[in-house]
């Protein structure tokens, strides 16, 4: 459970606690549902490998990805809070993960306040995350707004000890691009064009190299601040 207790920013006076909660891993297959909308939380997790995406569903069956998930992310403990998830939560990549069962965490944070305050401090740097989103979509353009979000899945590959400050796994489509954008997958494939043309990324698939971070920092408006993360950033 070193992974969680990390994840939270426990150290290893609480690890006791840490090491006391029943998991279980298992390993998900692409667009596998782990949460869906309405649904009753039965557990929560951490990822240990691959990618996850937290998605709304409306009437009309329109989707927007609200967050990604990568290694070392929790998910899903706001779930557990709630009668029932407002969100679902789907596998993009072959994932390996975490999963607690609710009562075991409810019964943590009513126990020990590290553990607690931890929480309560990782729900705080989600909604951090979800406020710049909402900037992005609401007055970044849609070039600003898919460099953003590339700078983003950047940086937190490399706090996670994925990235190698050149090149980055991208598993998404083009699609699942769009739905995190509020674009069409064509808007998209225009914007990734552009940024090509720009000399500051290359793709093929699964992968973005990131050949001039300072240009497409500029093109983004991407400062890291807001994920509230430590840890070493190799392309910085």
């Amino acid at each position: 459970m070193d992974k969680l207790a990390q994840g939270l920013g426990l150290g290893s006076a609480d690890m006791s606690t840490i090491s006391g909660l029943p998991y279980r891993i298992a390993d998900f297959e692409p667009m596998t549902y782990l949460v869906r909308q309405g649904d009753v939380a039965i557990h929560c997790g951490l990822v240990v490998s691959g990618f996850l995406c937290s998605s709304k569903i409306g009437g009309d069956g329109s989707r927007q990805i609200v967050s990604f998930h990568v290694n070392g992310d929790l998910f899903g403990f706001q779930s557990i809070f709630l009668d029932e998830s407002d969100h679902h939560i789907q596998v993009l990549s072959h994932a390996s993960i975490f999963l607690i069962p609710k009562q075991a965490v409810l019964d943590a944070f009513e126990g020990n306040y590290a553990f607690r305050q931890a929480l309560l401090r990782n729900m705080l740097k989600d909604l951090s995350i979800s406020k710049e989103w909402l900037f992005s979509m609401g007055r970044r353009s849609a070039l600003a707004r898919v460099a953003h979000l590339i700078c983003e899945l950047a940086v937190r590959q490399d706090v996670a000890g994925l990235g190698n400050g050149l090149d980055y796994d991208w598993p998404l489509t083009q699609e699942q691009f769009g739905d995190a954008t509020g674009l069409t997958a064509v808007h998209v494939n225009r914007m990734i064009k552009a940024l090509r043309d720009e000399g500051v990324i290359l793709s093929s698939k699964n992968k973005i190299k990131i050949s001039d971070w300072p240009r497409l920092a500029k093109i983004a408006d991407f400062t890291r601040g807001y994920l509230h993360m430590s840890g070493d950033v190799k392309i910085l």
